[in-house]
């Protein structure tokens, strides 16, 4: 008798392979139980990624430090990590790396188990048609041995979409008993999963030609991810929202609750285990119990642990409920029922991305709120020509000590001399610009200081960024916007907790813009990476910007990054940008 696992390989599985997870990883974890004697492993492969991208002397770097004695090595380092996993995930010479150290752990531990990876090709990480086929194609593989055998699907690995995939499979084929289990532990052995009988039972519902944009209900699972949730409630009109979160995440269902009014009012159901199938299944079928048979339910699946996501699932089969998930890199609404999508409406405001994390705007950073800025456009184009010869200003320490000190004390009157060059701002808010010897003219304002020390550049990217929206590529674009958590005390609310020089969203993302004059740092990367989870959620995106070359090293380490871009001085125009937003 054979006992056949099917699964995909996920990225904790990848990290395990590289050393760099603690665990055994979800498949190993699976066939150390010794309950498997074939399994068949699906390898997401991602067409448009450079088989070759793994360095050699990235690969150098990470050999000699795992083949350090384990109780010696320290942590690689987080950007390298980085670097590593991005390089080999979804790619020939990532699954060549599991599949060999898989081999290895097996061997190691005395257990034979045939191995048979089947590498497939995806338009996208959720590409649920893609992603149907490959399971399919593996059940083929086995059926086609004659052999006696039990076959059981693995749901932890990969995407909810793929963990969908095998729920159905086994939905629809009910006379093979294919059992299912998933692990909610890393630490711990797999369990088995009993599925709902009506969840086995074939799918007689009619096939939707368009589908509604209105429902009476929808309700979402919600997890550690906000945006997702937000996305959902925007997308369909519907006079109810109810979420089914942990406690964990209560005050975040209070939070969206709070953005979309409706008629019959938000609610917010906690369950206990968000790793127990039944206890969302379970929420589900009592909210719909209060329904009449013509209210129309959709179910947003986005959200939450994967085995919510089986939990809700087989509600949904068992009460007729459409279920749906947002696939956040082409931003689609994926109907999952029959795999229809239809495209993402969109967010056009940045306040609202703020808000949905906890955040309200203080400082709305509009470019008319400081009629100066127009005024003198013509002297930021100017300083931006002149940029290497005032970069020596830059570099004088009195100078910087007096752009920190305009923090606290703004408007403090100053003059200052380098080389042939000279400005001043003096007690009535008069100017004075000198550039190597040519007499710039200069509105009166009283935010020279702060302008002459980096608030012109960020007013030069702004003036770039205003013509991409005035072409409809980007929406709601701000400069110096500030936030604050909602919840702040009253005399602090007028201290922000953030600050943006440039934001927009593209309408699926928001974009935080950092502007420097004062060359890149380390820790301007992290800051900006940091900004985006705490700020953006999901998908996020973060341009940083200079007025000065950035060093090899620096875009080295900004190239390993998933969510942050460097533009070259040399390259900054509006063309430059747009190709980077719509990447």
């Amino acid at each position: 008798m054979k006992h056949y696992l099917l699964t995909w390989y996920g990225i904790t599985d990848l990290k395990a392979s590289l050393g760099l997870e603690e665990t055994d990883g979800p498949i190993l974890g699976a066939l150390k139980t010794k309950d498997y004697t074939d399994i068949v492993i699906l390898a997401y492969t991602n067409p448009a990624k450079d088989p070759n991208s793994l360095s050699n002397d990235l690969r150098i770097e990470w050999k000699k430090w795992l083949n350090e004695p384990p109780e010696k090595r320290s942590a690689f380092p987080r950007e390298k990590t980085q670097q590593l996993v991005d390089a080999v995930s979804n790619t020939v010479t990532g699954h060549t790396i599991f599949i060999e150290w898989l081999k290895f752990e097996l061997a190691a531990a005395g257990i034979n188990v045939n191995l048979q990876i089947v590498p497939k090709e995806l338009k996208h990480l959720n590409d649920a048609d893609g992603i149907y086929k490959a399971a399919a194609a593996a059940l083929k593989l086995v059926l086609d041995d004659n052999s006696e055998k039990t076959l059981t699907s693995f749901v932890s690995p990969g995407t909810p979409v793929m963990a969908y995939t095998w729920a159905l499979i086994a939905r629809t084929n009910p006379q093979l008993n294919i059992g299912v289990i998933s692990s909610s532990d890393p630490r711990k052995p797999p369990e088995k999963i009993e599925l709902p009988i009506d969840l086995l039972q074939p799918m007689h519902a009619a096939v939707q030609t368009e589908k509604p944009s209105v429902y009476d209900v929808i309700i979402h699972l919600l997890g550690r991810e906000r945006m997702p949730i937000y996305f959902g409630m925007i997308q369909f009109q519907a006079r109810k929202h109810i979420f089914i979160t942990t406690q964990e995440y209560a005050d975040a269902a209070d939070t969206l609750s709070k953005l979309i009014p409706s008629e019959g009012g938000n609610t917010v159901m906690i369950i206990n285990n968000p790793f127990k199938p039944a206890d969302t299944r379970k929420a589900i079928l009592q909210q719909a119990a209060c329904f009449s048979k013509e209210t129309k339910v959709a179910v947003n699946m986005t959200g939450g642990t994967k085995l919510m996501f089986a939990g809700a699932l087989s509600a949904c089969w068992e009460h007729g409920l459409e279920p749906f998930y947002f696939e956040i890199n082409n931003h689609d609404i994926i109907y999952i029922r029959d795999g229809s999508t239809v495209p993402f409406v969109g967010i056009k405001s940045v306040t609202n991305f703020f808000a949905i994390n906890g955040f309200s705007v203080i400082t709305q950073g509009k470019w008319e709120n400081r009629p100066c800025r127009e005024t003198r456009l013509n002297v930021t184009r100017k300083l931006w020509e002149y940029r290497e010869t005032i970069r020596v200003l830059y570099k004088n320490e009195d100078f910087q000590k007096y752009i920190n000190q305009c923090k606290k004390t703004p408007n403090q009157p100053f003059y200052w001399k380098w080389k042939n060059s000279h400005a001043s701002l003096d007690i009535n808010m008069s100017t004075t610009l000198n550039i190597n010897g040519e007499e710039i003219s200069t509105p009166d304002c009283d935010d020279f200081g702060q302008y002459l020390g980096g608030g012109w550049f960020e007013e030069y990217v702004f003036d770039l960024l205003r013509n991409l929206e005035q072409k409809n590529n980007i929406c709601d674009l701000r400069i110096g916007l500030e936030v604050n958590y909602v919840d702040q005390l009253q005399e602090r609310k007028k201290i922000p907790v953030g600050e943006f020089d440039c934001a927009f969203t593209d309408g699926k993302r928001l974009w935080l813009i950092e502007c420097k004059v004062g060359g890149i740092k380390q820790e301007h990367i992290q800051k900006l990476e940091n900004n985006l989870k705490i700020y953006g959620g999901i998908a996020a995106k973060g341009l940083l910007i200079s007025a000065f070359p950035i060093s090899d090293n620096h875009m080295k380490r900004i190239s390993s990054s998933t969510s942050i871009y460097a533009i070259q001085p040399e390259d900054l125009q509006g063309d430059a940008i747009l190709k980077i937003i719509a990447s």
